[in-house]
């Protein structure tokens, strides 16, 4: 299982190259938002460790323990646009705009601010 640490690389690398990415066209922005989604699982994966000494073992898992841990609720709504974001970026055929981007950031500032303090 990853560290604590080892997650919060990740999460930030992630971010890192999420905002490397231009956004000229449909490509860069969909894997902008697959990336800033992955970031969000890490800073999660970073929580499951510290907090319950656990890793999920599929996204499955992962939103059970975001839907029903107490400090994980808090980021809920914010998970699951990025959730959503990531989802229809790699699957689906979106339009997403960089207006979508900026929804995706806050999200996972969102996410961050709540999370990092307990970890």
């Amino acid at each position: 299982m990853p560290s604590r640490d080892e997650h919060l690389e990740k999460a930030q690398g992630n971010e890192t190259f999420a905002a490397s990415i231009t956004h000229e066209n449909q490509t860069r922005i969909d894997w902008t938002l697959i990336v800033l989604f992955y970031a969000a699982v890490h800073y999660v994966e970073a929580y499951l460790g510290v907090r319950l000494g656990l890793h999920a073992r599929s996204h499955t898992m992962r939103d059970n323990y975001v839907a029903k841990d107490a400090n994980l609720r808090k980021i809920y709504s914010s998970y699951q646009h990025l959730k959503y974001f990531g989802y229809n970026a790699r699957y689906e055929v979106f339009r997403f705009t960089v207006i979508h981007i900026q929804e995706a950031t806050n999200c996972l500032a969102d996410i961050k601010t709540k999370l990092l303090p307990l970890l």
